[in-house]
């Protein structure tokens, strides 16, 4: 029998990395905190926002996530309207940031443990795995992580659940980035796991599922992978928004940025 079931939950996730340039930091943070993220938590579909700082020296330094209930409410009016009617300091700012980019990404697949309680959603853990494949094993690879990689890391002790998602679209300061000839050739993922605790990497049945010989084949596709894992330590209901405290603990690849989570905003509606 199957250790996992079917999750209903957010079709699609915004993704947004910046770097404060000229602007600093200070005011960088009082600017996205206190007037760049509110009016998009307001947008039908947007349901949550999350901030991160990263902790190495690798760039961008900052980077924030937002759940969506299908990737098009990026290309909503109400989310278009943003940019358009930001306010003067916004545009100032935006304009002296050294970098902005933001991906959007549909949700290919969702699955949460049969034991897993809603109320422990958000874990107090994320796994966070970044892929880059090969367009020409991309069935089998999609094979792979949907019948056999998320299954064994559902048997993984205090696996609550796991989501797989497939890279749409990259926005580099308003203008879309097309794909490159050798970019056409590749497809981006993002895998996201909630776990209750941070040592399952020493656990077999981890082991178990990152030493299967169908991994060990599809693995051959993948030009680009990052990994890291992130730590929710505090909670807070305030005015009908969950706030989710979290930092980064483990760094996992040393091509990946590590980030410390500043907050976490579930709009309860």
């Amino acid at each position: 029998m199957s250790t996992y079931k079917k999750l209903e939950s957010p079709k699609g996730l915004i993704f947004v990395s910046s770097e404060p340039g000229s602007v600093p930091e200070a005011e960088f943070n009082d600017w996205y905190d206190n007037e760049h993220i509110p009016p998009r938590l307001d947008v039908p579909g947007i349901l949550s926002s999350s901030r991160y700082k990263a902790v190495d020296s690798l760039t961008p330094s900052w980077l924030a996530m937002y759940d969506i209930t299908t990737p098009d409410v990026a290309q909503s009016p109400e989310y278009k309207s943003l940019a358009p009617n930001a306010s003067q300091r916004e545009k100032q700012i935006m304009g002296n940031l050294s970098r902005i980019n933001r991906r959007v990404y549909e949700l290919l697949v969702s699955y949460i443990h049969p034991d897993t309680k809603l109320l422990s959603l958000p874990s107090k853990y994320v796994f966070v795995v970044h892929m880059r494949v090969g367009k020409q094993e991309d069935e089998v690879f999609n094979r792979w992580y949907n019948e056999e990689h998320m299954v064994l890391l559902s048997r993984i002790p205090g696996w609550l659940c796991g989501r797989w998602y497939k890279l749409l679209e990259s926005v580099s300061r308003g203008v879309k980035i097309e794909p490159s000839e050798d970019e056409e050739l590749f497809n981006d993922y993002l895998a996201i796991h909630e776990l209750e605790s941070q040592g399952f990497m020493g656990l077999p049945e981890f082991n178990a599922a990152i030493k299967t010989p169908w991994r060990e084949r599809v693995l051959k596709s993948v030009i680009f992978s990052e990994l890291s894992l992130i730590s929710c330590r505090e909670r807070l209901l305030d005015e009908g928004r969950l706030l989710c405290y979290t930092v980064i603990s483990v760094l996992l690849n040393s091509i990946c940025t590590i980030y410390v989570p500043l907050s976490r905003v579930l709009v309860i509606r």
